[in-house]
């Protein structure tokens, strides 16, 4: 049989499922909900239009990774660019874990941490947020030296809660734990701290940035930046022209230019107040603090509110099990997709 050749242990994976995108309103993915304008996608044809399609595409990605370390306000020698920060950590997992290494990671956080984790041999370590959805910072440490791991992956702010470890918290962690720390910033926007400054410091720490939640998901664009050392051996596994031409020409274009990431995100920060003030005041909802462009809502029972949202083709994230159960995180959207949500919120027990 054709199985016999398969992995034992990817017996137990299912495949990841984004679910449909035809829906009225958006609201699962995260993404923003502007678009670039007109004379932005006019320059961007011009750019595609003059682009060389018979050759390979820059294989460092150098004018890119340039410009966002000016953006950034680091060194272009500490920046790796990758096909979504989804390749980044894939790239982290194959060059650092043998097999039965342990990873550890908060739980809940972004899940492909712990895929990717898997699918190179290595083996995911959770440790549960307490009840407020807060890391025990002293705990998380003492677990992940007790249990060696060899990589944390702690994604700040927060995904799916929106909650922030504070920089003092941070620099413990990276000071405490033995072993390489990944701080993934892919909502670094919508907070504004960083602990990029600190990569040259400390020389277990990596920092992980994306394009897809400033107005560029379909371009699909990630960031690693590290310090030399762990560059170098970062590189001997990255794949060879693994970002190509148009989305290298297309970012460019967009850093060149930083004031239209800087609008969108205020229009963004914008409507996250304006949906965080209507959501209070719906009896029966509690909602947790956000520094992204998200808000997770606890509600009676979710699972009832998510199919009436979806009856009228508005599409939420929600989780099955665990701390999250009855929970809903809801991307910000327009003020019309807010109030499209917030006329079809009702609850039920």
């Amino acid at each position: 049989m054709i199985q016999d050749y398969f992995r034992k242990d990817l017996s137990d994976f299912e495949s990841y499922n984004a679910g449909k995108i035809d829906y009225k309103v958006r609201l699962n993915a995260n993404e923003s909900f502007n678009n670039l304008g007109a004379t932005t996608r006019k320059k961007l044809g011009r750019v595609i239009e003059d682009s060389i399609y018979n050759r390979y595409p820059d294989v460092e990605s150098r004018n890119v990774c340039n410009l966002y370390a000016k953006y950034a306000k680091i060194e272009n020698v500490n920046i790796m660019a990758g096909n979504g920060s989804d390749e980044c950590i894939q790239i982290i997992a194959h060059t650092f874990l043998n097999n039965g290494d342990k990873v550890a990671m908060q739980s809940p956080d972004f899940s492909m941490y712990g895929l990717y984790t898997k699918v190179a041999g290595g083996i995911p370590i959770e440790f549960p947020l307490d009840e407020k959805l807060e890391l025990d910072v002293e705990g998380f440490i003492s677990m992940a030296n007790k249990k060696e791991v060899k990589i944390v992956y702690l994604s700040n702010p927060n995904n799916p809660t929106g909650n922030i470890i504070t920089r003092e918290n941070i620099i413990k962690i990276i000071e405490g734990c033995k072993c390489i720390v990944v701080i993934d910033e892919a909502y670094f926007e919508f907070y504004g701290k960083t602990i990029v400054d600190k990569i040259n410091t400390y020389d277990n720490l990596i920092v992980l940035r994306t394009c897809s939640k400033i107005g560029l998901a379909a371009i699909r664009l990630g960031f690693l930046i590290t310090n030399k050392t762990l560059m170098e051996e970062l590189k001997k596994v990255k794949p060879p022209y693994n970002v190509n031409s148009i989305t290298q020409s297309i970012a460019s274009v967009i850093f060149l230019e930083p004031e239209l990431i800087h609008k969108n995100v205020e229009q963004i920060l914008i409507e996250r107040s304006y949906l965080w003030e209507k959501l209070s005041k719906i009896e029966g909802i509690k909602l947790y603090k956000s520094k992204s462009n998200f808000i997770l809502v606890e509600v009676p029972n979710a699972k009832k509110t998510k199919e009436r949202l979806i009856d009228q083709s508005i599409n939420v994230r929600s989780f099955s099990t665990g701390k999250l159960e009855n929970c809903l995180r809801i991307t910000i959207g327009s003020r019309e997709e807010n109030n499209c949500l917030l006329k079809n919120i009702t609850l039920d027990n």
